[in-house]
């Protein structure tokens, strides 16, 4: 229970930010990047919050939930 509301609560703290920076990246007529940089944070703080043992799982997990 405590990873959904961890979850939802991430989520509803970076989509704005990362649809801000995203817009941004547009305005100033800059390509899209493969991993932007709100995708790297939210890794991280997956990374983080979910206790993944390395980069490797983290690449797994998102792929497995259809992330990557």
């Amino acid at each position: 229970m405590e990873d959904e509301v961890i979850a939802q609560q991430l989520e509803a703290l970076l989509t704005p930010a990362i649809t801000t920076q995203e817009n941004y990246y547009r305005q100033l007529g800059l390509r899209d990047r493969i991993l932007n940089k709100p995708l790297m944070v939210a890794a991280v703080l997956t990374l983080l919050c979910r206790d993944v043992a390395g980069v490797t799982e983290l690449t797994r997990m998102l792929a497995r939930e259809g992330f990557l």
